[in-house]
């Protein structure tokens, strides 16, 4: 009897895996481990860059792993386990905040584990309500249960330890869970259930508030400081491929002026790199001061010399940075947006191009899932290896690799009625604000770098 998905997405998974373990080898990388009490390379896309064959084995890897998952269970199963996923992220959540995580990762011999009964002595918790708590998390990959009720931080869970990316990353804003609560009645029930206002959305409901999702943010600052964290380290996560997988030096302008450039680190980095560019980071009158003095502080000569400026703009407003001299980033900027504010943001900076301008929009592409077929990134590793070509059925979108981009493509459209947009769809919003997508450079990231040009080059302005 054949098992014809079975098969293929075995041969698929293997394949994937043998390309992995030999790229990390070549690497010189040291191999996974769950068991390790220490962090591997791999484990942080802010300080490490893998090769481009590395990041398509372990995407590839994921894809089918989450393919033989759909394949085999039993979508009752599949029902209760997404049903479950929430509490997953409470756990995780209550570890965080009743310092157990930072406790466990202080024992002086952190791979024998500690026992729940001195987890519950120590923060005057409960026993009872730890076990089901940890073992949650174990089950997730996220701890690992030594012997009966004791636990022990593993490699993955060290991320999430004071001051390690992680920890930043997992900010939950209070009434998160109100807002996914309001999603079914908001989409089929609501007033709104048509509209595509920024101030009509989930948002609005769950939290009962006028306000559109980043003003009501901005006036509660026990929420503005950990959710600015929080799209730092979202933004630092794709930087170091956005600084290698791109052609900088194919650039024709001499400035390159970062729209909404938060804190400035992209920019810095890309200088770093490419130190003949000199650079504007433009972004909100409450959010420049800081930029200032982190830069005065990280880069005083380039500040004193006028290589590096900070600069208020509202990206709403007339773009005054115009013509030939400058190009545009725009990162994670136009997924916050429906399209009637993504074109008016894109439509200004496009009216300030000079013909050899470039806007670099640095945002994800979701990809359509209309069948499962051979992808161009799995053809690529097999003909980069020699191997044959069968057909490995790998979604286009490459399945559960891209629960990142789907989630927060849901997540702007329960926020601000933004979303994740596909190639046709950026090519649409584009081609309206006069510009043309010269080309779209996949990053080692969750991103890609989309860039675009005056669709009809006129004369310098």
């Amino acid at each position: 009897m054949a098992h014809a998905e079975l098969d293929h997405l075995q041969a698929c998974l293997n394949f994937a895996l043998d390309t992995l373990r030999k790229e990390m080898d070549n690497s010189q990388l040291p191999p996974l481990s769950q068991q390790s009490s220490v962090e591997h390379p791999l484990d942080d896309p802010t300080t490490y860059l893998p090769s481009t064959r590395l990041f398509e084995a372990r995407r590839l890897s994921l894809a089918c792993l989450g393919e033989l998952k759909n394949l085999i269970q039993s979508p009752l199963d599949k029902c209760m386990d997404e049903r479950f996923t929430v509490y997953g992220v409470a756990c995780t959540d209550t570890l965080i905040k009743t310092g157990i995580i930072d406790y466990l990762s202080d024992v002086p011999n952190p791979s024998q584990g500690v026992p729940v009964a001195e987890l519950a002595s120590k923060f005057e918790l409960d026993s009872q309500k730890l076990v089901p708590i940890l073992r949650s998390c174990a089950a997730s990959g996220w701890v690992r249960e030594t012997r009966d009720s004791s636990f022990a931080l593993n490699r993955c869970s060290r991320t999430f330890i004071e001051g390690n990316a992680g920890r930043r990353l997992n900010f939950s804003m209070p009434g998160h869970m109100s807002l996914i609560e309001t999603i079914p009645h908001w989409v089929a029930e609501s007033d709104w259930k048509l509209s595509r206002s920024p101030e009509q959305t989930a948002f609005q409901i769950a939290f009962n508030t006028p306000l559109l999702a980043f003003s009501w943010i901005v006036e509660n600052p026990d929420v503005l400081v950990p959710i600015a964290d929080h799209l730092q380290v979202f933004g630092d996560m794709s930087t170091p491929s956005i600084v290698a997988d791109y052609p900088w030096e194919q650039l024709q302008t001499p400035v390159i002026v970062d729209c909404g450039g938060g804190e400035g680190g992209l920019i810095s980095s890309i200088l770093d790199a490419h130190p003949s560019f000199r650079a504007i980071v433009q972004d909100m009158e409450n959010v420049v001061a800081l930029t200032s003095s982190i830069m005065e502080e990280r880069r005083p000569r380039d500040i004193e010399n006028g290589v590096l400026k900070v600069e208020a703009h509202d990206f709403f407003q007339a773009q005054p940075r115009i013509g030939n001299e400058y190009s545009f980033i725009l990162r994670h900027i136009m997924h916050d947006w429906p399209d009637k504010e993504a074109a008016m943001i894109l439509g200004n900076v496009a009216r300030a191009l000079g013909p050899k301008s470039k806007i670099l929009i640095v945002d994800m592409v979701a990809v359509p899932n209309v069948d499962s077929t051979a992808t161009t990134n799995v053809k690529s590793l097999m003909l980069d290896s020699g191997a044959k070509s069968p057909d490995y059925r790998i979604p286009s979108h490459f399945g559960s690799a891209s629960r990142i981009v789907n989630g927060s493509s849901v997540h702007m459209l329960t926020m601000i009625n933004g979303c994740e947009r596909s190639l046709r769809e950026w090519e649409k919003l584009v081609k309206g604000c006069g510009l043309r997508i010269t080309k779209v450079y996949p990053l080692r990231a969750h991103t890609s770098i989309i860039e675009c040009a005056l669709d009809t080059p006129r004369a310098l302005l």
